[in-house]
Parts: structure tokens; sequence; C-alpha cells
């Protein structure tokens, strides 16, 4: 088994190497886009929620933010304070940012293997701000659409995380030692620019593998064989790359529960994006297996809250697609450069002591 494994790696590695070779220009052209829209698009977005949240967990003050909520979190959910505030985080700062709060906690010795796996299935939404510009305004123009997405994907978690507290026990545990002062910005900053580069990255190299696959013919050739319009395409696309869905043409609502679906599975790219901010110690098989469940659960709430948001009427309302397409490449390459100043003087700190 281990030698197919090998075999089936090597092929595919290799066949992507001569697909770098045979179309140079389409790849560095998919890398390139993908690198601006790193810069304008995730960095601005999530680097500031991921570096809030590692000073939340951090300082311990995780608990003082779950406890409004503490009758809801006990009794409903059974979940442990510090986790139910990683899960309100997780519902609003982005797809990465709950997985990577789960792992610090983890490595940090709050919670053991299996409570990290258990709460990674549920701690995953793309928040409302991403739902509302890159789906509703920017393809339907309308921010009711966005709310529609965001309300069905936070419902199919709800309840996953109400069934999941039904089967695993959460266990969390207080630690006495937290960062203050100086330490907790620097460190917060740190390991949140060590998180984005390892985001970026991955989009990247992801977007050159799905430029050499449409390049080879195969999405068109998907396309035919199951007779699917080019919105139709587009979503299936969404399930591999999230940001295809901006591709929408016109004011597709009666596809909304698959965008919903989509949004909730969050995009293989998105899941390799997890793989790479976990915990070494960390399992996402429990999320994997979970995931689809959720998409379908997603769909089934659009169907819902479909008629009581926006209605059934097809309206035709023009899209905005510069809503995408906002320039933000000076504010990140600064931000890049104050994390290098930030670790070039811990550095500094660090040999003075020594």
């Amino acid at each position: 088994m281990k030698t197919m494994k090998s075999i089936m790696l090597c092929a595919v590695l290799t066949l992507f190497a001569v697909g770098l070779v045979l179309y140079p220009a389409e790849v560095s052209a998919a890398v390139r886009q993908s690198a601006e829209r790193c810069l304008n698009v995730l960095i601005p977005s999530l680097f500031a929620f991921m570096a809030v949240s590692a000073m939340l967990i951090s300082s311990g003050s995780t608990a003082m933010l779950s406890r409004p909520f503490r009758l809801f979190s006990r009794y409903i959910l059974r979940m442990p304070d510090s986790l139910f505030a990683v899960m309100l985080i997780s519902f609003a700062a982005g797809y990465p940012v709950g997985v990577k709060l789960i792992s610090d906690m983890l490595d940090k010795g709050e919670i053991d293997e299996k409570t990290a796996s258990s709460a990674a299935s549920f701690c995953y939404c793309g928040g409302p701000a991403f739902y509302s510009g890159a789906v509703g305004l920017a393809v339907f123009g309308s921010r009711d659409v966005g709310t529609l997405i965001f309300l069905s994907v936070l419902s199919a978690d709800l309840v996953l995380a109400v069934v999941v507290c039904r089967f695993s026990e959460l266990k969390a545990k207080t630690v006495d030692k937290h960062n203050k002062g100086g330490a907790l910005l620097v460190s917060s900053v740190n390991s949140a620019g060590k998180s984005m580069a390892a985001v970026c990255m991955t989009v990247i190299f992801f977007s050159s593998m799905t430029a050499l696959c449409d390049c080879c013919g195969l999405f068109s050739f998907i396309q035919r064989l199951f007779g699917l319009t080019d919105n139709g395409m587009t979503v299936l696309k969404a399930f591999i790359e999230l940001t295809s869905l901006t591709e929408l043409e016109g004011c597709p609502y009666n596809l909304l529960p698959v965008i919903c679906a989509a949004c909730s599975f969050g995009g293989v790219c998105i899941i390799m994006q997890l793989f790479a901010l976990k915990s070494e110690r960390m399992s996402l098989l429990r999320f994997i297996e979970l995931r689809p469940l959720a998409a379908v659960l997603s769909a089934l709430f659009c169907k819902l809250y479909q008629p009581k948001l926006i209605g059934t009427a097809v309206f035709t309302i023009s899209s905005n697609k510069s809503l995408c397409k906002i320039n933000n490449l000076g504010a990140s390459i600064c931000l890049i450069l104050m994390i290098f100043l930030l670790n070039f003087k811990k550095t500094l700190v660090i040999s003075e002591r020594v």
C-alpha cells in the first residue's frame, strides 16, 4: 500500500512538473492573480482577526468573552467557556481562524487531542463580511443574500456543535501562564504573520494546480459530461476554490442552496490551508467526515430561510465586481514590513540578553 501511494504521488507530481513546462504563461498568470488576491483581500481581511484572536487566547481572556452566554454554552451546547469563545470568534473572523485558535489551545495544553478534533468540526465559518461583500453584493447586489448565506452556514455549524457535544465530551482546563504587556503583542503579531504566510503560500500553490487543470481541459470535459451551465460549472469550481463564486453571472437565485452548501464546505483550497495551520498533534479527520453533512444542512436551512429573508422573486440587479478588486497592496506591504521589524527587534532583544 505504501509503495502504491508513493508511485501515485510520484506520478501526480511528475505530471504537475510537466504541466508547468507546457503551460508556463497560464501558470504564471494564475500565480500572479492569486498573489494579488492575497495582498488585496486575504491579508487585509484576516490578519487583524488572527492577531486579536491570538491575543485573546494568549492573555486568557476567552472565558470572559463567553461569560454573557454561559447559560447557552453550558446547558444547551455543553461546551467549556473557552471553546465557546473560540466558536464565536470563528463565526466572525473567517475560515482558518477557528482551527488556528484551537491548535494554539492544544499546544498550550488547555485542551486535549480529542477535544481539539471535535471542536474543529464546527468552528468553521466564512464570516458575515465575506458573504455580504464577495457574494451578496458582488454577485446579487444585495446584502440580504449575504445575510441568508451566513445564517444558513451558522445554523448548520450550531446543529453540528449540539450533536458533537452530545456524543463527545469537550474538556478544557485553565492554564495559569499567560503572556502580558509587550510580549503579548509581539508574540500574537508574529503568530498571525506566520499563519498568513502559510495561508497565502497554500493559495498560490493551489491556484497554479487549478490553472493546469483548466489548461488541460479537465473543467471543460466535466462541464460537457454533466451538461452543466456556465453558472453551474462556476458553483462546482467553488467547491475547489471558493472565490470562484465571484465569477457567477446574473442573479442565480435558484442556485442559492448550492451556493450555501459550497460556502459551508469552504472549498478544497481552504481545507488545505487548515492543514498548513493546524498543530502537528491535531487531527482533522472528524472535520472532514462532518463537513459534507454541514454543507447539506446549510442548503436545507437556505431553503427554509430564503422565502422569509429575500422572497422567491428573482430581481435583476446589477452586480458590482469592483468590490473584489480593492487595492490594498500598499497597506499589505507595510504590514509585512512591520512583522519583519517586530521579528528583527525580538531577535535583537534575545541576543542582548544572551
